[in-house]
């Protein structure tokens, strides 16, 4: 017992993982929560109660298997972030948010000093506009070259400071995860079960390009770029994953964020996953949603020994071999390393 004791404590030790709990999220999944981290959940059901006008075009929540039970969850570094979706899932806190933070904004906006000093920061890049005969296209093309222009994008940014600061002082968007589980069968997973993953990569490219043409909104501008990977994890369900951060054209400063779709027992699983500062390039999100594996890198997923008792870790391992995720080779190399 001594000698099983001190192995499971190097481990620790040796890991580079923050120290996590495990918590039960239904629909037989379970994730990660990190150390320090806050939790917050909200079923579909109180979310109606408070909100009614949400479920007018019923039709896509029954496509996607969202019912009564499905599930909000959001796992976040502070308690502000948490503050945020707490108040925006509210009847009270969203007035209080509007009050506070979105009509200041829309006042500025009206506000002819304001807009004057928008418009000197504009004409002084583009002296040659028209703003009096200026069309549709000619307005969409002019937003795209101001979000490829830094002096212009930093010129608004100092115009928005006060209202940013004065927002981050509330609400601290930091180091967020946000679940989307749903509750029944979704339509929408059982229809693209049996179709070849290229023709789903083409579709979703397509769905993008679109997206991006009606919309005449360059922010979306990269969105007919985006990068992302459609494949089956080892329980032979498609997931869509994505680390490729959509960035705004209109601010300088960068986040890191990741997006998974997948499904289990035929319920729909969103996530996303994103971090504003001290990231390494990344979010927290594969260590979140490891215990799922329903995103099972064979070549990284046992790579290091989490925090999870040594028993279930050689549990999983062996799953993960029996399942085909493993070859032979990598079982008894992560084997040999979880016991050495």
């Amino acid at each position: 017992m001594k000698k099983l004791l001190g192995i499971l404590v190097l481990g620790l030790l040796l890991s580079g993982n923050v120290i996590a709990k495990s918590k039960n999220i239904g629909n037989g999944l379970s994730i990660n929560i990190p150390n320090n981290y806050k939790y917050f959940e909200l079923t579909f059901r109180q979310l109606v109660s408070r909100f009614p006008d949400i479920t007018s075009d019923e039709q896509i929540y029954d496509d996607f298997g969202i019912g009564v039970d499905a599930k909000l969850i959001v796992i976040a570094n502070n308690k502000k972030t948490i503050k945020f979706f707490d108040d925006v899932t509210s009847i009270s806190g969203l007035e209080k948010l509007n009050r506070k933070h979105v009509e200041p904004l829309m006042q500025k906006f009206q506000d002819q000093k304001f807009l004057n000093k928008m418009m000197k920061i504009i004409q002084k890049e583009e002296p040659n506009v028209d703003f009096e005969n200026i069309t549709e296209d000619e307005m969409v093309q002019l937003m795209e070259k101001i979000s490829d222009n830094p002096k212009m994008i930093k010129a608004f940014e100092r115009l928005f400071k006060p209202y940013i600061k004065k927002f981050n002082a509330e609400y601290d968007l930091d180091k967020y995860t946000i679940l989307l589980i749903g509750d029944k069968k979704s339509d929408f997973i059982d229809e693209i079960k049996s179709e070849d993953i290229d023709n789903l990569n083409q579709i979703v490219r397509d769905g993008l390009i679109e997206l991006y043409e009606e919309a005449k909104d360059p922010s979306l501008k990269d969105i007919k770029d985006w990068k992302f990977k459609i494949a089956k994890n080892h329980n032979g369900d498609l997931y869509l994953y994505s680390n490729d951060s959509l960035q705004s054209p209109y601010v300088t400063s960068k986040f890191h964020q990741e997006i998974f779709i997948t499904s289990h027992k035929d319920r729909i699983l969103i996530a996303l996953s994103i971090c504003v500062e001290k990231c390494n390039n990344t979010t927290d999100f594969l260590d979140i949603i490891k215990p799922t594996n329903l995103y099972v890198k064979s070549s990284t997923v046992v790579s290091e020994t989490d925090n999870k008792d040594l028993t279930e870790q050689l549990k999983t391992l062996s799953e993960l071999y029996k399942s085909g995720a493993l070859t032979k080779e990598e079982f008894t190399k992560a084997k040999k390393k979880l016991l050495n």
